[in-house]
């Protein structure tokens, strides 16, 4: 019995090694799908649409070859036709009838701009002669090719589907084989052992007589019935029992009607998001590298290509105080990493908007909230603010940076007040104190700035002798940047601009100017007054009209921007 046993086990075990050998060779899929075009078009650009590169399951290769340089690059197929805008391309699709790809041209202007380095992109890549890249199709993910935007597209392109091949089956055919095999081994040693045990077969030994036993003689009635009619009626009987107890369950069991399932909910048709988490990183090192160069040397043309607005404005006025005094600061440094908040602009149209905090492990300073936007789909995102939190400052709670938040218009009603009368509102409670009309609308109870700028100006005016002061607090640009919170409200970032005017009272007399002030102004006072220029790049949360809550300043960074003599 064991070496039937163990012959049972080898034979299994050949079967199923031979099935995950199968699976891995003989009936294992092609290792991918591919189509290649020979392209011979003057045009710089084309498209290759999400719907191609749906042929075939899974994230295709493209392969591009033939010209010097090539260029590939992924991203949302809207977003790449609104970088092409007006200029001639073409549409890598497939033909109906030859089932082959093949090339329609889109008519259109000169392209003269390379798309190499596009924040658009989810990822790119160029090459000298070959370059592939393999092509996400997650939100209508599609892909452009180009030599240098200029010139005319590489030559041949192939379009590469892997076949993901499942090995999980195979492998368990293969474990469960050798399982068996070594089972089979084993119970055939054990058969051999146990053989050489008993030496043999054993005889069979003759029994002993046993002594006669009574038979009780049955009776007729209680004899079983035997011949054909007990057949039948055994033959009757089994589907009767069937029968009975099937109607005996179908009584017992309560059958209660299945409820048709309700009609589902449509979802809402929200813009999609305009940045993924790797083009977020992408645009923070590079600002991040943007600005430790033009730390590095103190120049401003170095800042252009990613700084713009209030956060060009403050640092350009940093590096002309570095240049004068040595004694100056540099400005806090920004940083791509980590990232604590991160939140895009759900939106399909520009401009777009970007807001990212970021924290440096070690670094003394407080979190810093950058403030980017595109304003065209072949412009990059560009860093508008540059905003400390302040201590202890709580972001509300936000969409998710996967979904995105709306952008908000800066003249919106819905809010307990537009985007765009925030600074001059803010201000004025900066110089009215209570006595303010928009001071209700403010949580003031624990903004620090409002404290100590509001201290220091009454301050000036009681101390100020022989001169008069005035403040002026305004909107420093109309750039005002909103994206929207869950609970209907918004975070605005704004630039206010604040402007201290200083006039002698009397003739012959003098005003004088210390610190960064007379270092800028070149001179330690004037006679005929100094208009000095403060910089603001505040970030407020700005609740629903119908809540209850007041506005907070969560952050700001102020500068001085210019001092001249009146």
């Amino acid at each position: 019995m064991r070496f039937l046993i163990a012959a049972a086990l080898f034979i299994l075990s050949v079967f199923m090694l031979l099935f995950g050998l199968a699976e891995r060779t003989i009936w294992a899929p092609p290792a991918n799908y591919s189509e290649t075009i020979e392209i011979k078009s003057p045009k710089p650009l084309a498209l290759i649409p999400a719907a191609t590169l749906a042929k075939h399951p899974g994230d295709p290769i493209v392969q591009i070859s033939g010209a010097k340089p090539v260029f590939v690059a992924s991203g949302r197929e809207a977003d790449i036709k609104a970088w092409i805008g007006i200029s001639e391309f073409e549409t890598v699709a497939f033909d109906d009838k030859s089932k082959k790809l093949n090339l329609k041209a889109s008519i259109g202007a000169k392209n003269l701009d390379n798309p190499y380095g596009s924040d658009l992109w989810r990822s790119e890549l160029k090459s000298s002669a070959f370059a592939e890249l393999q092509i996400s199709r997650a939100e209508e993910g599609a892909a452009i090719i180009a030599s240098d935007g200029i010139k005319p597209l590489p030559s041949t392109l192939t379009i590469v589907w892997p076949i993901p091949h499942d090995l999980t089956r195979s492998n368990i055919f293969l474990i469960a084989g050798a399982v068996l095999l070594i089972g089979a081994f084993v119970m055939n040693y054990l058969a051999y052992r146990h053989m050489r045990k008993s030496r043999g077969p054993r005889r069979r030994t003759p029994t002993p007589p046993k002594p006669p036993r009574y038979k009780a003689k049955r009776n007729k009635a209680n004899a079983p019935v035997r011949g054909r009619r007990s057949a039948r009626r055994a033959f009757i009987a089994i589907p009767l029992s069937i029968s009975l107890l099937g109607l005996t369950a179908g009584c017992s069991s309560d059958v209660k009607p299945s409820s048709s399932p309700s009609p589902s909910i449509s979802a809402i048709d929200v813009p999609p998001v305009a940045l993924t988490s790797g083009q977020v990183n992408k645009i923070l090192r590079d600002v991040e590298k943007t600005a430790a160069d033009a730390d590095l040397v103190s120049d401003k043309k170095v800042l252009l290509s990613r700084f713009v607005g209030p956060a060009l404005e403050q640092r350009t006025a940093n590096y002309v105080l570095r240049t004068r005094s040595a004694s100056v600061a540099k400005l806090p440094k920004i940083v791509a990493s980590p990232i604590s908040f991160s939140l895009p602009a759900a939106t399909d149209a520009w401009p777009r908007t970007l807001m990212v905090v970021t924290d440096e492990k070690g670094d003394e300073a407080l979190p810093q909230m950058l403030v980017f936007e595109q304003e065209s789909p072949r412009s990059k995102y560009m860093l508008w603010y540059n905003i400390r939190l302040m201590p202890g400052a709580k972001i509300p709670e936000v969409p998710s940076s996967e979904n995105g938040a709306i952008p908000v218009d800066i003249k919106s009603l819905f809010l307990k007040l537009a985007p765009e009368d925030i600074a001059s509102a803010y201000g004025d409670v900066l110089n009215r104190g209570a006595s303010s009309l928009s001071y209700g609308l403010f949580d003031l109870t624990k903004d620090e700035f409002y404290k100590q700028v509001s201290e220091s100006q009454k301050s000036q005016v009681a101390n100020l002798k022989t001169g008069t002061i005035t403040f002026k607090h305004t909107l420093g640009s109309k750039n005002v940047i909103s994206l929207s919170t869950s609970k209907a409200g918004a975070l605005v970032a704004v630039y206010m601009s604040d402007t201290y005017v200083i006039k002698p009272k009397k003739r012959g007399s003098a005003v004088a100017v210390s610190g960064q002030e007379k270092v800028l102004l070149g001179a330690d006072g004037s006679t005929r007054g100094v208009r000095s220029v403060y910089g603001d790049m505040m970030l407020f949360y700005v609740p629903a009209l119908s809540d209850t809550a007041g506005i907070r300043l969560l952050g700001v960074t102020q500068g001085l921007v210019s001092v001249r003599s009146l």
